[in-house]
């Protein structure tokens, strides 16, 4: 019995000093992805397309309203495109909470957004406020890079048109 005793003892000892203390969640990294979201949306802001889809990693998808998924970068590429063209006089976005996995390779952001958008034929401004959840994977060469986009608005629906008769 002592030797059972003695031997699970020695057994969890080293269990305990093999396994280390729990990994912590670098603080570095949270910052990190915070500065690439930030900078993310300062591009988007400034409506540079193409500095805009470099936050997105190789494979990345984006998941727009009422819409179906986007997978590939030149779908990407035009969303955005539309998104920044010439009726967009704003857009910006913040994070309202950004974590990071303790193995330090994936992160995510969810947040805020805002942007107005002139009516194309004259109508007046439409201001839109709405919600994001961005999905990050930190990349070989350490950047933060999106994977998963997704965002939908605060406002109501748009009533559906009457039916032609």
């Amino acid at each position: 019995m002592r030797s059972v005793l003695l031997f699970s003892l020695i057994a969890s000892t080293i269990l305990i000093i093999a396994c280390g203390p729990p990994s912590q969640v670098d603080n570095g990294d949270v910052a990190a992805l915070q500065a690439a979201d930030g900078q993310w949306s300062a591009a988007a802001s400034r409506k540079d397309v193409d500095a805009t889809v470099a936050f997105y990693a190789e494979g990345a998808v984006m998941l727009p309203p009422n819409a179906p998924i986007i997978t590939d970068r030149n779908s990407i590429r035009q969303a955005w495109a539309a998104m920044l063209g010439p009726n967009t006089t704003s857009i910006s976005w913040k994070a309202s909470k950004t974590e990071v996995a303790k193995s330090g390779e994936l992160g995510y952001i969810y947040g805020t957004y805002q942007d107005s958008v002139q009516d194309p034929k004259g109508g007046p401004l439409v201001r839109d406020t709405g919600k994001t959840v961005e999905i990050w994977k930190k990349q070989s060469d350490g950047q933060w890079k999106c994977i998963v986009d997704s965002y939908n608005s605060d406002l109501a629906p748009s009533p559906a048109p009457e039916p032609r008769s």
